[in-house]
């Protein structure tokens, strides 16, 4: 009789025990991986975030170093032919030469190309190597949404970005600043030299979307998503703002984000968002070069600058409609969008809730990386 009681203490104790533990599921595998529990798996989870906020302490700081590599050598080559022309330069005259040859002509595009490429290559190596979950091979799957919703995609992009645009001049109109100085500008400017026009267009049409595409919707969103989607969608899109270090950009970025991340979740592949991506590049590239670099020393820059603003207003109409319709199209986010999809849990709504942003804003990673990009934009902050 002991013997029986004891039994049936035992079954519901164990009972009890398996009732007020989360409810969780291995994405498609029927069984938890050996010697996993409850306990190991929030810790594999909030590891992925970590490591999520880390992606861009990387990439930040490997930039910092290359780009100080590249400058000092630029600048030994060029401090003895600016002293040999102007032999009466004191210290200060010597870097403020030095730093205007560094920033005219072709230099900064060029080492702007170099540095971002370089940096987003190592740190997403070592987020491949570091974080064993997130392999290449399985973000570059096929396609599952129609191609309907990728062109749909697309143009809601050119309709997010003319809505950023006009609000990021108002912003500037009303507060006197801009959120980018004259460094960032110059990376990013257009010449008469060919060959740096065709370096420009590599850079932002192919090789940018590719590797932030790789880095922000391959890995930091499924490093995000395992339990909730539209929060690896949101904190996604957060990260890949704060990445771009100025205002203007993070402001933008926050947006293009959202949808990038959205038609990757919908269609299973970081493809659907490298072609969104690229439209979106290109669509800048366009528009700049066509109104910044060709009509503006023809029929002015303030002229120039009203003909950009219409284009972008027409795009953010025509993009804010086709955005309404892949929205129909495409529904709400669900459990089952999921780029890697063995990597995907379900908890009870209390324990999701703690493994969200409670999680992810408990992350130092997160913290440093937030306070690295925001310091870096407020130097970048400059009166108009």
């Amino acid at each position: 009789m002991s013997d029986i009681n004891e039994n049936t203490n035992t079954t519901l104790n164990k009972t009890e025990s398996e009732a007020s533990a989360p409810e969780y599921s291995w994405g498609q595998q029927a069984i938890p991986e050996e010697g996993e529990n409850p306990v190991m798996l929030r810790r594999k989870i909030k590891s992925g975030y970590n490591w999520a906020g880390s992606l861009i302490i990387w990439q930040q700081v490997i930039a910092m170093v290359i780009m100080m590599v590249i400058t000092s050598v630029m600048s030994a080559s060029m401090v003895p032919q600016i002293i040999a022309e102007h032999p009466d330069y004191n210290t200060q005259q010597l870097s403020e030469a030095l730093s205007a040859q560094l920033m005219s002509g072709n230099e900064m595009v060029y080492i702007n190309a170099v540095t971002m490429v370089a940096a987003n290559i190592i740190s997403l190596i070592i987020i491949c190597v570091g974080k064993k979950q997130f392999k290449l091979k399985s973000v570059l799957g096929r396609i599952q949404s129609p191609a309907s919703s990728v062109v749909l995609a697309c143009v809601g992009i050119l309709g997010i970005q003319g809505a950023s645009i006009l609000i990021q001049n108002l912003v500037m109109g009303l507060t006197g600043y801009s959120g980018i100085n004259e460094t960032v500008t110059s990376a990013m400017s257009f010449s008469d030299d060919v060959v740096t026009n065709i370096m420009l267009f590599i850079y932002m049409v192919i090789a940018a979307p590719v590797l932030e595409e790789l880095m922000f919707r391959g890995a930091v969103m499924n490093l995000l998503a395992p339990v909730n989607r539209t929060f690896a969608l949101l904190a996604s899109a957060m990260f890949f703002g704060l990445m771009h270090c100025n205002f203007n950009q993070m402001f933008n970025g926050f947006l293009l984000g959202l949808v990038f991340g959205y038609i990757a979740l919908k269609s299973g592949s970081v493809i659907s968002s490298v072609i969104c991506h690229m439209t979106a590049n290109l669509n800048a590239f366009i528009i700049g070069y066509i109104f910044e670099y060709k009509l503006a020393p023809s029929i002015g820059a303030e002229a120039a600058a009203t003909g950009e603003m219409i284009v972008f207003a027409i795009e953010m109409v025509i993009g804010i409609i086709a955005l309404v319709l892949l929205w129909k199209k495409q529904g709400k986010l669900t459990n089952s969008d999921i780029i890697v999809t063995d990597y995907s849990y379900t908890f009870d709504d209390s324990e999701e809730k703690k493994l969200c942003w409670q999680a992810l804003l408990k992350c130092p990673t997160f913290w440093v990386s937030a306070v690295l990009c925001v310091g870096t934009a407020c130097t970048l902050v400059t009166a108009l």
